[in-house]
């Protein structure tokens, strides 16, 4: 627990170095949020996917991209200098190196919901305990986001590699999550593929509550943790690998 809080410590510490990149993951999806609310307050039908019930949701996922994207270029970024090489003739874990960008992304994650959430009920959206639980309901989806971006900074071998494939993910969580573009109007067999991916059910998991009550979490939450831990089975399995090529 200590080396984990050392290098929580660390990660906080660069983070604040370059205050910029994390004001960026919070200051972009709000005012895409205001804007879109705006635009779509003043005309006269507005998609199901930007009414401010299923917005508020949508842009705090896509917020998370952004989140799980500083995180997978701040991994990328230490395989440049000269921490993965003392982490490696050091007692600490690999795991725990990564599980650290776990740990302090969580806040910030929780910050740009709060956040969003806030500025979500100046353009209507109703507070009461609904809204309570919609942030609680998030929190695994925060988890998929900075996971993910932890499996993408340890597979990428430089910044270089990192930055467009986080441009890809950022891109599918937008599009195929649901966030611009509704997946209720999918059909056949591109809608089944869509739901079975996970971007879908991290928006779904928070946005359909307002319609349909606390039971909105199924089946959806057993897709976001059934892929976050995926996701780290692919991590120890890549890191395992990488020690038997040296």
């Amino acid at each position: 627990m200590k080396k984990l809080l050392a290098l929580v410590r660390r990660n906080v510490i660069e983070m604040l170095r370059d205050p910029l990149t994390v004001l960026f993951c919070v200051v972009f999806p709000v005012v895409m949020l205001v804007f879109m609310q705006i635009l779509f307050q003043n005309i006269a039908f507005a998609p199901e996917n930007f009414q401010i019930e299923n917005y508020a949701a949508g842009i705090c996922v896509f917020g998370y991209s952004f989140t799980g994207m500083f995180v997978a270029m701040s991994i990328a970024g230490d395989k440049s200098g000269s921490l993965i090489k003392r982490i490696e003739i050091s007692p600490v874990r690999r795991i725990t190196y990564f599980a650290s960008f776990l740990v302090s992304g969580l806040p910030v994650a929780l910050g740009q919901t709060v956040l969003f959430f806030l500025i979500a009920l100046v353009f209507g959206l109703p507070f009461d305990f609904r809204w309570v639980l919609s942030l609680a309901y998030l929190f695994p989806s925060a988890l998929f986001y900075l996971s993910l971006g932890g499996l993408l900074g340890a597979l990428c071998k430089n910044e270089k590699q990192t930055g467009p494939i986080n441009s890809i993910l950022v891109s599918l969580t937008g599009i195929l999550g649901g966030v611009f573009m509704p997946v209720s109007l999918l059909s056949g067999g591109f809608a089944a593929f869509v739901k079975a991916l996970p971007f879908c059910h991290t928006v779904q998991i928070a946005s359909e509550l307002y319609k349909t009550g606390a039971e909105c979490i199924f089946p959806h939450i057993f897709y976001v943790f059934a892929y976050t831990a995926l996701i780290w089975v692919v991590l120890l399995i890549a890191e395992k690998l990488k020690k038997l090529k040296k």
